[in-house]
């Protein structure tokens, strides 16, 4: 529950530099540049902790980021400026959670008790109406609008199936070289570290292929918002920094620590309360107001995680 926890508020956290990266820089851009700087620091750490992952695990593990971090942040990134950030977010974080757990169940055969699955139903409803977006508020043309729909879902299926490949590829890594009962947290914090390189490395060559595509196929191209073009690099240095460590550095980190330690679906969902996490910061930060059922469906989701480590 812990490394959920922390994934949690740093991913929450991440979303704010993120949106300030796609209007300086494009979606393409700023999805490639972010896991590029994430590669470079998770590689790092990884051959300081030293933890080998083994061929089976390391394939698993790529395959996990070539669906997550891959088309599943393509997902992400483009769905944002064409809903929003709360629906997709809503998206993400709560279609991936049944269908990871319902992937789990039919691939790995990970059964959750009764206590859980009502957690989970509360965290998912406390979500969904804190979350619900406000009508006034969807203006965006039919056609983006749909397609951010589709690009949400495809978010949504990338970070879920991903998730259940990770749990895969930790079921044989810890019969080949890891052993869970002995690993301290600086072992878990290495071997998240060591796996989150592996899935970024996957991911980067996905996102990495579709940003140079889009720079021939005009289709493709997602250029800067015209009055954010000329900003500072210091400032667009800044803002890919800033989501790449609380993103795929640390945030993949805790992530993957989670992934080794717990279901899937526990996991994902205790990470689909980052939408409500972020809600106070986008109040404080971009004094973004929160509406009444935003407020009721932040304290029932936080009631259900509450259960859910109660279970």
């Amino acid at each position: 529950m812990f490394p959920a926890l922390l994934t949690t508020l740093l991913w929450s956290y991440c979303l704010i530099p993120a949106r300030q990266s796609v209007a300086q820089l494009g979606e393409n851009a700023a999805n490639f540049w972010r896991l590029f700087m994430a590669v470079i620091a998770l590689g790092l750490l990884a051959v300081w902790g030293g933890i080998p992952l083994g061929h089976d695990a390391f394939s698993w593990l790529f395959l996990s980021g070539i669906i997550g971090f891959g088309f599943g942040d393509i997902g992400v990134w483009f769905a944002l400026p064409r809903i929003g950030s709360r629906l997709t977010l809503l998206m993400v974080h709560c279609i991936a959670a049944p269908l990871s757990g319902l992937a789990e169940w039919w691939w790995l055969g990970t059964t959750i008790t009764a206590l859980q699955i009502a957690a989970l139903v509360i965290i998912l409803a406390g979500i969904s109406l804190a979350l619900f977006p406000d009508r006034e508020r969807e203006h965006a043309a039919k056609r983006r609008y749909f397609s951010g729909i589709l690009f949400g879902l495809l978010a949504a299926t990338g970070q879920s199936i991903g998730a259940v490949v990770s749990r895969k590829a930790f079921s044989v890594l810890s019969v080949e070289n890891f052993q869970p009962l002995e690993a301290g947290v600086s072992d878990y914090i290495f071997l998240g570290a060591s796996s989150g390189f592996v899935r970024l490395a996957g991911g980067i060559l996905i996102a990495g292929g579709f940003w140079l595509i889009s720079r021939w196929v005009t289709t493709w191209q997602t250029p800067p918002e015209e009055v954010r073009r000329k900003d500072p690099m210091s400032g667009k240095l800044r803002n890919i920094l800033l989501c790449a460590a609380a993103g795929p550095i640390l945030g993949v980190t805790c992530y993957q620590w989670a992934l080794a330690t717990t279901p899937s679906v526990i996991v994902q969902v205790v990470v689909s309360t980052s939408p409500l996490v972020i809600l106070p910061l986008t109040y404080f930060l971009e004094h973004d107001r929160l509406s009444r059922h935003s407020i009721v469906g932040t304290l029932i989701a936080v009631g259900g995680v509450i259960l859910l480590a109660l279970g």
